[in-house]
């Protein structure tokens, strides 16, 4: 009887520590999925238009990728997740690069046309 106790008990502990990874991995998924959303939808914008509400759009990110960050930071296996978040991380590093450039010729047609 004891055997069939802490048999039972093992099996609880083990179906109960199963389902928390694979909750916490879910979790990962959809915010790693709306971090490459959100990045997806900022870069299809016009410089133009990114340029003028940039500092909402930074701050913005700031939050996904923190989000993104503490989420991640709980699993022990982020190889599924980690090609993903590369891989739009340097897609929002490129048009962000291209909005400071965009902003430094407007900057400087500003100062040419005073």
């Amino acid at each position: 009887m004891k055997n069939s106790v802490l048999l039972f008990g093992f099996f609880f502990l083990t179906i109960t520590f199963t389902s928390c990874k694979s909750e916490q991995e879910k979790k990962a998924e959809l915010v790693t999925n709306k971090y490459v959303r959100f990045i997806d939808s900022v870069t299809q914008k016009t410089t133009a238009d990114a340029a003028a509400n940039w500092s909402t759009i930074e701050k913005y990110f700031e939050k996904q990728s923190t989000e993104l960050n503490s989420t991640i930071d709980d699993l022990e296996d982020t190889a599924d997740f980690d090609a993903k978040i590369d891989s739009a991380t340097a897609k929002y590093e490129a048009f962000r690069h291209s909005i400071w450039q965009q902003k430094g010729i407007l900057k400087g047609a500003n100062l040419s046309e005073k």
